[in-house]
């Protein structure tokens, strides 16, 4: 009997051991800090009829659908309810038409009660006026001393904002750009390889300040390492613009690793759809040193089709 009740009571004793232990690993997995980080081009998203009118008199077109405050009402909205969906921490957008634009969506934002800051600066594309904008969640503790800047190269990418911060203590530095459209037009591909030049020397002035960089949002090109849905040879990558970006210390691997491959099955792996092919031009580059800190890529294919004929980038992080 003495013997039985040692037993148990050692057998009690490993049981609440193991028991509590697991209870403390569970309380640290879920102290972990996480962080979320989407990009989405929003297609002209507007703040005004003037807008519209400014931009159709320059000769612009495309903005046929967008020329009434109901239709630009009904893009904030949908816009608005896409990053509700989220709610991530970080959000890069593109195609945003100046800060008119980007306050409204910020306001239609709080009205879903969702308290974002918006980091804004003006880029240099003069024609088109479309800008890349930063938004952080309010009264996230882990994102500290944020700072938004232009790249350093006057001319290339007409289209970036830079988001510099501190993440848990670590120097973060957060490249979001729109660069030149159309893949495989050689003067494209041609400028679209000097703005990866561009964005390659940022990079390595970052590096040297002690930043760990990230390069997000809409780079209108392909990743021949990354193979999306599309992998006929009109969807092949016919520029160096990724790899530049990726490689930005020439030599060696690869400094930063595209997140969409860890978007699976192969049939997700689409950001665009044009005349049927369904190809990825919006990516999130990470550095290669955080690979194991991602928990999920997410490619959001339904979302309204008032938002935009994009569909964001959603990069899940254990920091």
């Amino acid at each position: 009997m003495i013997k039985s009740l040692i037993i148990l009571i050692i057998s009690g004793g490993i049981l609440l051991s193991c028991t509590k232990a697991k209870l403390e690993k569970e309380k640290l997995l879920s102290e972990e800090s996480k962080i979320s980080i989407m990009t989405f081009n929003t297609e002209w998203l507007l703040g005004s009829k003037e807008q519209v009118k400014a931009l159709t008199k320059k000769g612009v077109w495309g903005l046929e659908t967008k020329d009434t405050e109901a239709n630009i009402e009904r893009q904030h909205q949908a816009v608005a309810a896409v990053i509700k969906k989220h709610s991530p921490d970080i959000l890069c957008l593109q195609e945003v038409i100046n800060e008119v634009a980007a306050k409204r969506l910020q306001k239609t934002l709080q009205m879903k009660n969702l308290n974002y800051e918006l980091h804004f600066i003006e880029s240099r594309d003069t024609y088109l006026e479309q800008d890349v904008v930063f938004f952080t969640k309010s009264n996230i503790g882990a994102i500290k001393e944020i700072k938004i800047n232009d790249p350093e190269n006057p001319i290339y990418p007409s289209k970036c904002a830079i988001l510099t911060c501190l993440i848990e203590e670590e120097r973060i530095a957060l490249i979001g750009l729109h660069l030149k459209a159309v893949p495989t037009k050689p003067s494209a591909v041609e400028k679209r390889e000097k703005q990866a030049d561009a964005v390659a020397e940022q990079l390595r002035r970052l590096s040297n300040d002690g930043y760990s960089s990230l390069v997000l949002g809409d780079l209108n090109d392909w990743d021949s390492v990354v193979p999306d849905l599309d992998t006929s040879q009109k969807a092949t990558p016919t520029s160096k613009v990724i790899k530049k970006i990726k490689d930005y210390i020439p030599g060696g691997d690869d400094e930063l690793v595209n997140s969409l491959k860890w978007v699976a099955p192969m049939q997700n792996r689409y950001t665009y759809e044009y005349k049927g092919s369904k190809t990825v031009l919006d990516h999130i580059l990470i550095p290669r040193a955080w690979q194991h800190r991602v928990s999920r890529v997410t490619i959001d294919h339904k979302i309204p089709t008032q938002a935009s004929d994009h569909y964001p980038v959603i990069l899940d992080l254990k920091m």
